[in-house]
């Protein structure tokens, strides 16, 4: 699901809302007021490669088992 990032029109205030593909804005709220139906803001998107995947994962992988091994030595 992803992230959209929406603007009172009232008070202005910026929040994000995790939604559905395709879910309507009906009854959407802003949290800071409580006024109806915000803007939609357009935002960047970001796509990340399988390969940072896998090299970002085996990082954390790595991390975590130094940090197994440093604990051990207590």
């Amino acid at each position: 699901m992803p992230i959209y990032e929406f603007e009172c029109s009232t008070c202005k205030h910026i929040f994000e809302r995790l939604m559905k593909v395709g879910e309507g804005q009906e009854g959407l709220t802003c949290p800071a007021c409580g006024a109806l139906n915000p803007t939609k803001l357009i935002g960047r998107t970001s796509f990340h490669s399988r390969e940072r995947y896998e090299e970002r994962l085996a990082r954390r992988m790595a991390a975590r088992a130094a940090e197994s091994k440093g604990a051990g030595n207590r």
